[in-house]
């Protein structure tokens, strides 16, 4: 149990909710590993403080859904310039991202569903779990080699960020988290 889960009187707060976000569109080879890895996890058994949710392509539809959490894990590809399959876990406040003028909410990014849900006071802390893809511009519903062989440790660094969090409880959440995942 982390700190942030006493209450005053040694009273336990209520688990922090929780959503997993797969990000990336399932079309484009690489660009859907986001979604890929919250499918490798929907047969895992996390506690009811934790959502999986397949985004696909962002879209501000997700600020009320936003309100309602506590902790944000994003998983998506990253334009990193460096070796397919390398991974990263950030924050967003850990970089600073372009902003451009947007003509369609078809062009919306993640960071900016954040910023717009921070205005609005429904911003979760956020951690992105994020992949160098190799090709996202190919037509073709299959990963590339590289990033089917980084899935499992994909699913490992979720499972190790819901632990940080508190959200996992007892250590034998973990274990029986990452023993569905090998399914």
């Amino acid at each position: 149990m982390n700190s942030d889960s006493k209450l005053r009187g040694g009273a336990s707060a209520p688990p922090q909710k929780v959503l997993i976000l797969g990000v990336g569109n399932l079309l484009l080879t690489d660009d859907g590993f986001g979604v890929h890895l919250v499918n490798s996890l929907k047969e895992t058994a996390f506690p009811e403080n934790v959502t999986l949710l397949e985004a696909g392509t962002v879209s501000h539809q997700l600020i009320p859904l936003f309100r309602e959490i506590d902790r944000l894990i994003v998983i998506d590809v990253v334009q990193a310039g460096d070796t397919p399959g390398s991974l990263f876990r950030f924050s967003p406040d850990d970089i600073t991202f372009a902003s451009e003028q947007k003509y369609s909410l078809h062009q919306i990014s993640l960071t900016d569903v954040l910023t717009m849900a921070e205005l609005t006071g429904g911003k979760p802390k956020t951690v992105i779990i994020g992949v160098q893809p190799k090709d996202v511009s190919s037509w073709s519903l299959e990963l590339s080699e590289e990033l089917k062989a980084v899935l499992p440790r994909a699913r490992e660094l979720v499972l190790e960020e819901l632990k940080r969090m508190g959200a996992l409880g007892a250590t034998s959440d973990l274990d029986r988290a990452g023993r569905m995942c090998d399914k």
